[in-house]
């Protein structure tokens, strides 16, 4: 009970901070306008349905919700810590599990429920007036998309748990964000760059590599959504490169770094 008190306040609390209003606005104005251009873009040929507007979403979301979710994360409790006000609460009967667990569900609430009232209104944009509703593979892309969310709220929340000050947390969480986020790609285009050149490959990775590389979340979350909602994508490849083996890797992503942190802070003296 403790934890949904923790839960609820801290949502209020956190909505009505401007700058989670800007971040989480950014999320749904990309959303729409995702769902606003993607009918533009698709041949009079082929259909336009909202599971083949999965993989062109993912695209769109794979930078963006990263680096909302760290955002909404790092400062979670590591604020509370720096200015005293956690020794207080965990003088009442609150433990630390309440409080991660609190602001864990408060803030991936918060994202959350942008993500599918956004997609919501994207995937309207995308069926008016001459597209198709693939309600059971829609709901399963908005499903993943907050768990993407849910993943990268969770890795902001744990870089709050690992450190002592608010600076250090946004140091760290935009580091791992940009390492992950921005120069994974680069690194393995290099990669293969390098590869091919040398007469290794033939420009595309071999199968170990690929499954090395394709270990970041936001790759995780394109095979996934490729392998079980658009219909007109594949994916190809070694039996661990599979949409089933993603998935599971993906659940890891959304466990094992808050998990891993909390084990950490749950020893760590605070005062």
């Amino acid at each position: 009970m403790n934890w949904q008190l923790i839960a609820r306040k801290d949502f209020i609390d956190t909505a009505n901070q401007r700058s989670t209003r800007v971040l989480l606005s950014l999320v749904a104005m990309a959303t729409l306008l995702a769902g606003y251009i993607y009918p533009l873009t698709v041949s009079e040929e082929a259909a336009t349905t909202t599971a083949t507007f999965s993989t062109y979403a993912v695209g769109w979301l794979t930078t963006l919700v990263p680096l909302v979710g760290v955002l909404l994360g790092y400062a979670s409790v590591v604020s509370e810590r720096e200015s005293g006000s956690l020794l207080l609460k965990l003088s009442l009967p609150i433990s630390r599990e309440d409080v991660l667990v609190g602001k864990y569900v408060s803030r991936t609430g918060l994202l959350t429920a942008t993500i599918v009232g956004s997609l919501a209104i994207a995937g309207w944009l995308v069926v008016y007036p001459f597209g198709t509703l693939d309600l059971l593979p829609f709901v399963g892309f908005v499903v993943l998309t907050a768990l993407f969310g849910a993943i990268w709220t969770g890795i902001g929340m744990a870089v709050s748990l690992l450190v002592s000050t608010k600076r250090r947390a946004l140091v760290l969480g935009v580091t791992v964000f940009f390492l992950l986020v921005i120069v994974w790609d680069t690194v393995v285009n290099a990669l293969a760059l390098a590869l091919e050149g040398l007469g290794i490959t033939d420009g595309e990775l071999p199968d170990p590599l690929q499954f090395v590389v394709g270990l970041e979340p936001g790759r995780l979350f394109r095979r996934i959504t490729e392998g079980f909602v658009d219909p007109n994508a594949t994916v190809d490849g070694a039996w661990y490169l599979s949409e089933w083996i993603a998935l599971v890797l993906f659940v890891v992503w959304l466990v094992g770094p808050l998990g891993l942190a909390y084990l950490r802070f749950s020893g760590v003296d605070l005062s």
